[in-house]
């Protein structure tokens, strides 16, 4: 696994009076428990001549966290409205000159732990890229955020950031570091990166693209590579900010055709984690009949980002047989207490089933966070 060479997370608990909140004068005993956001960082290095998978497991400080004020209304065109409670009074274009999400913090129903992309707003309402089938059973006291999204400007901020090597120009030539998003639309394995990006000094641009890209999401739960030359300095990446508290959903691409389909993912969690507290739903990661090859079906795929290489092979494969995690090695062991690190890159392989729909991957936390 990649060395994780420093995590950090913070909790501070402060108990202070509570004025106001309580029938009780001052100087009275009673006192009232308060949390503090919880943050952290990691640090990831990023080796010389290889691609090194990497996520970012935090979220920036929400513009605004609260309850919804009823039911999402459907706004056509595959949007929904939503209207919030206690009066966040938004500016204008205030979420929408930046990319922003809506991210559902309740612990039940569909719209558990998903991240929808804002579209539109009002003083007090924010209109989202998802349809009512998509918001399940969110309704009046529904626990939401509004949550700034990361880009590649605001992660990786091309005047100040140390983990890509900046790049001259737009020519084959001319750059040097690139970073590198996976093929989410195309069904099949072992596909080519699909996205393409190098930065200067001053700005992100995509390969085969002079238009400057600095405002391209970085989807929660997306994993992506470093790719570095030979013959260049080791880097590292420093991802930091809030540690969610509650789920997270990641969607994972049916294969829809005999080819199967890979799915990179990266862990919304800056903590390690056992393979049995992945959280695959029943019937999610599809069982294999047993440990024969022939009889595989959806597999766990784990690199490691300490191996100098460019387009790596798997350093361990994982699939389900008898209700359990096996590692696909000699004599099949038993994996389910396996640890799997955060900086661990992880590619879930679906079988090659033709109609095989996506599914919505839930993850819930391992700690106790109780700050939005």
């Amino acid at each position: 696994m990649n060395r994780l060479t420093s995590s950090l997370l913070q909790k501070v608990i402060g108990f202070v009076f509570a004025w106001g909140l309580s029938p009780n004068p001052p100087g009275a005993s009673s006192a009232a428990e308060v949390f503090s956001p919880v943050v952290g960082f990691m640090k990831f290095d990023c080796l010389a001549d290889s691609d090194t998978v990497v996520s970012a497991p935090f979220h920036p400080a929400p513009r605004w966290a609260g309850c919804a004020a009823g039911s999402p209304t459907d706004q056509g065109g595959g949007k929904a409205r939503l209207a919030l409670k206690d009066s966040p009074s938004f500016a204008a274009e205030e979420l929408t000159g930046t990319p922003h999400f809506l991210y559902c913090r309740d612990a039940a129903g569909v719209h558990r732990g998903r991240h929808f992309l804002i579209v539109q707003h009002g003083a007090d309402t924010v209109d989202v890229m998802a349809s009512l089938a998509d918001l399940g059973s969110l309704t009046t006291n529904g626990l939401v955020s509004v949550i700034p999204a990361w880009t590649l400007d605001t992660l990786l901020p091309p005047d100040s950031q140390t983990t890509l090597h900046a790049s001259a120009g737009p020519l084959a030539t001319e750059r040097i570091s690139e970073l590198l998003f996976f093929d989410t639309a195309t069904a099949g394995t072992s596909l080519a990166p699909s996205r393409r990006f190098y930065v200067t000094d001053t700005a992100w641009y995509e390969v085969g693209s002079f238009a400057e890209a600095g405002d391209t999401v970085i989807e929660p739960g997306q994993a992506f590579i470093i790719r570095h030359p030979a013959g260049v300095a080791l880097t590292t990446f420093v991802p930091n900010q809030q540690v969610y508290g509650g789920p997270v959903s990641v969607m994972i691409g049916g294969s829809g055709s005999d080819k199967g389909r890979d799915t990179m993912i990266g862990l919304p969690r800056p903590v390690s984690i056992t393979l049995d507290d992945l959280d695959f739903a029943p019937g999610q990661f599809v069982e294999s009949a047993s440990t024969a090859p022939g009889d595989r079906k959806d597999q766990l795929l784990v690199f490691d980002n300490t191996e100098a290489l460019r387009n790596k092979q798997p350093d361990a494969v994982y699939f389900r047989s008898g209700g359990q995690w096996l590692r696909a090695e000699s004599g099949f062991p038993a994996a389910g207490n396996r640890i799997i690190e955060p900086s661990a890159g992880l590619l879930v392989r679906r079988a090659g089933v033709s109609g095989a729909a996506p599914i919505l991957w839930v993850n819930f936390p391992t700690y106790d966070v109780t700050a939005p």
